[in-house]
């Protein structure tokens, strides 16, 4: 059963531009250490961050819980496996926050050209 869903679409050149004024300040509050060693391998990071970025906003508006205060951004982490697609991994205050809510599997798919990164993520419920 379907608990949530959310999109989220992000200018490539905001996160580049982002990325060029503030560096590893901007990566490290938004990005997990893999997250950031995948995008920097890639022939353009930017796009790859930035889709990262989408996603990240995206599982958060997917999520049935309700939050105060700033959002631990590395607590949602949008990983690669070798299977191709990504997936969502949550961490820390948000992962207790969506147990106690019932979260089950959360389903992400990104997509990014020169211009735009989208992302849309489904939360279902725990069996």
């Amino acid at each position: 059963m379907t608990a949530g869903t959310g999109t989220d679409i992000v200018a490539v050149r905001r996160i580049a531009t982002l990325i060029e004024r503030r560096g590893l300040l901007f990566l490290r509050r938004w990005f997990t250490a893999d997250e950031i060693e995948y995008c920097n391998a890639k022939a353009k990071p930017s796009r790859h961050f930035a889709a990262r970025f989408a996603a990240k906003e995206a599982v958060f508006k997917a999520l049935p819980i309700r939050w105060d205060g700033p959002i631990p951004w590395r607590s949602i982490e949008i990983s690669h496996p070798r299977q191709g697609f990504a997936t969502a991994r949550l961490s820390g205050s948000v992962l207790e926050s969506a147990t106690r809510a019932g979260v089950g599997v959360i389903s992400v798919s990104l997509s990014h050209c020169d211009e735009y990164a989208m992302a849309m993520a489904v939360v279902d419920r725990a069996l």
